[in-house]
């Protein structure tokens, strides 16, 4: 490959994508058949001189320009209007639609050139496959894999991770997708993508308010996916992981779990001294652990659609179902076995 085909290419991508995201379709062509192919057959050598410089700018545009739509895409499910109802109904499905694809085409490029994936594609392309096909085929292959997501970092990956300002972007870009209305995304960012990331500076030092929004954008996507079992099983692990890593070094963990609704902080207070004493006598197993920490973080998690309108009936005075019969009156004279009670007042004894 030409140092003038890798300049041409740079130039030119750099420059039209603008105009691209104007027609989502054509772009979401370009990602998937010409950038992911780009990625995968693109030489090592060429990585510093095309693809960082590449997809630097792309990734930073992608995610401006993604969170910009997806705002608004979840500001309409909140707002209940009934005045255009059938055409601007449609045209927003249409767009809400192919926002969707162009999301996922563009987490799967960043998946495809920052992780080596385990997790088996799909058959067929992403347009023909349901969402519920999607997750549950992510979902066996997750189910099947350990607890704790181990993925490695491509070589590509791995060169990006370099510039401090493309690693920002990239992790940017997938704690902030979380929190978009598209489960399948969500599952597959969580349980993929954001650990694999964010592990990598762990150990270093990163601001207060990063590991803030971090954790609180996890937190996000709970509040927004968490009434589907599979979004909420690995939202969980990618929070329990997060808090288990970062608590003991970041206090502001545990002020933003304080301001989860109905949390138990003694439950907390306890949870905290296991982790913060390792060689205590109370740590306990991992499933225990999880589970400990699923109720902690109960209160983020949102109610589903069908659930969210829904009146509670409370009825204070609820009558019994049963009611207890009445005694019989029985006359003791009709009652009575021998009659000898009505003997004495009989007739024929007053003539006697």
């Amino acid at each position: 490959m030409s140092l003038l085909v890798i300049k041409y290419i740079d130039i030119a991508l750099t420059l039209h994508v603008q105009y691209l995201f104007n027609q989502p379709v054509f772009l979401n062509v370009c990602v998937r058949v010409f950038l992911k192919q780009l990625v995968v057959s693109c030489p090592q050598e060429c990585y510093d001189s095309l693809l960082c410089p590449l997809l630097g700018p792309l990734f930073a545009y992608m995610l401006q320009r993604l969170h910009l739509r997806w705002q608004i895409i979840n500001q309409r499910s909140t707002v209940s209007g009934e005045e255009d109802e059938s055409c601007e109904e449609n045209q927003e499905m249409l767009e809400e639609q192919l926002v969707r694809l162009l999301t996922r085409e563009v987490l799967d490029l960043l998946t495809h050139a920052c992780i080596m994936k385990k997790v088996p594609e799909p058959a067929g392309n992403k347009e023909d496959v349901d969402e519920e096909e999607m997750m549950s085929t992510e979902s066996q292959a997750v189910a099947a894999s350990p607890a704790q997501p181990t993925g490695e970092l491509t070589e590509l990956g791995k060169c990006l991770l370099k510039h401090e300002d493309i690693y920002m972007t990239l992790l940017t870009i997938s704690f902030t997708s979380l929190s978009w209305k598209d489960t399948s995304n969500c599952h597959r960012t969580a349980s993929i993508v954001c650990w694999t990331l964010l592990r990598q500076v762990v150990g270093g030092n990163l601001l207060p308010e990063a590991v803030t929004w971090f954790y609180t954008s996890v937190l996000k996507g709970l509040q927004m996916h968490g009434q589907h079992e599979i979004c909420n099983s690995a939202l969980t692990q990618l929070a329990l992981l997060m808090y288990e890593n970062l608590r003991p070094r970041y206090m502001e963990l545990r002020d933003v779990m304080t301001q989860i609704p109905d949390i138990n902080l003694e439950a907390l207070d306890q949870y905290d001294q296991r982790l913060l004493e390792p060689s205590s006598a109370q740590r306990l197993g991992e499933k225990k652990r999880k589970d400990q920490f699923k109720k902690l973080i109960a209160g983020t998690v949102g109610k589903a659609l069908g659930q969210q309108f829904k009146k509670e009936v409370h009825i204070r005075n609820l009558p019994s179902l049963f009611k207890k019969p009445k005694p019989e009156k029985r006359d003791i004279l009709e009652t009575s076995e021998s009659g000898a009670l009505a003997a004495l007042f009989s007739p024929v004894l007053d003539g006697i």
